[in-house]
């Protein structure tokens, strides 16, 4: 049968890959987004396939989730309590029969204690109601250093996060989109839980060093506590839970959570996953 998807999050990171990836598939989705013209500018997408929706308005439930059987649930980045935006949507599909939904969570989501539980509660739900869903659990983005340290990086030299001396899985965002596409198109996947890496892991020491092989200019992380973090967030105007929030994630990789590869990517997709250095290679060439 075929599907309709609704794509949540469609302008951010995976988003706008997913997008890319449903249509080399020639899937049939609605793209979801709260601004309709930078939808329309990022994926190219015409009106009939962009659709208003906002989780913290339910007003904008029905229209998006009209003619839709399958959800790609993807909530906003660095949101405090995310289920409390995402539980009453889920409800609200659960109520009009909508039970496929392939949801971004996060690798070691279990593990990052009650702040940050969002991702674990949402699990449950999924699961306990009865839900056709598939987890993506992606390690930290290869592309992060591009979207989130790109001054950093060009203009001061430096990787500035507090991981400590622990280990990544970096992972390509176009991977993560090929095994949601794959997902929300397959129903071999239901059921699943993917836990999503790169090839290898790396320390940001080394991938300091990759950083400096990319931009021909060297790159150091400076690997700085957390009060350090702290205090270069507050005087670069971040809101105050900006830094317990981060340094809860990359908590992970400090405690060493995060050391680990799995080959979900490629059991998927059928193709390797992509390493850091080619990711890097190919977004800071595009600038």
């Amino acid at each position: 049968m075929s599907k309709k998807i609704l794509v949540t999050g469609a302008t951010g990171t995976i988003g706008k890959a997913l997008v890319k990836a449903l249509q080399a598939k020639g899937a049939s989705f609605k793209a979801a987004a709260r601004d309709l013209e930078k939808a329309k500018k990022v994926s190219g997408l015409t009106d009939g396939e962009v659709v208003y929706f906002d989780f913290t308005d339910i007003n904008t439930y029905k229209n998006a989730i009209e003619g839709i059987d399958t959800v790609f649930l993807l909530g906003p980045p660095v949101t405090l309590n995310l289920e409390r935006q995402i539980n009453p949507f889920l409800d609200f599909i659960k109520s009009n029969d909508i039970k496929r939904v392939v949801y971004i969570s996060a690798m070691g989501a279990e593990n990052m204690g009650d702040d940050l539980a969002f991702h674990a509660i949402v699990e449950n739900k999924l699961q306990e109601d009865g839900f056709e869903y598939t987890i993506l659990k992606p390690s930290f983005f290869a592309q992060n250093f591009k979207n989130y340290e790109w001054e950093n990086i060009t203009q001061r030299g430096i990787t500035y996060v507090v991981a400590g001396k622990g280990k990544a899985g970096f992972v390509d965002v176009e991977d993560i989109a090929a095994v949601a596409a794959a997902a929300l198109t397959e129903d071999t996947h239901i059921g699943k839980t993917y836990h999503l890496t790169g090839p290898e892991t790396l320390s940001y020491y080394e991938a300091a060093d990759i950083l400096s092989d990319v931009t021909g200019k060297t790159i150091v992380y400076p690997n700085p506590t957390p009060e350090e973090y702290t205090g270069a967030l507050k005087a670069a105007g971040a809101p105050d839970f900006i830094a317990k929030y981060m340094i809860n994630v990359y908590s992970l990789i400090v405690r060493n959570e995060a050391d680990i590869t799995t080959d979900d990517v490629e059991r998927v997709t059928g193709k390797k996953p992509t390493g850091l250095k080619e990711v890097l290679l190919r977004d800071f060439a595009n600038n």
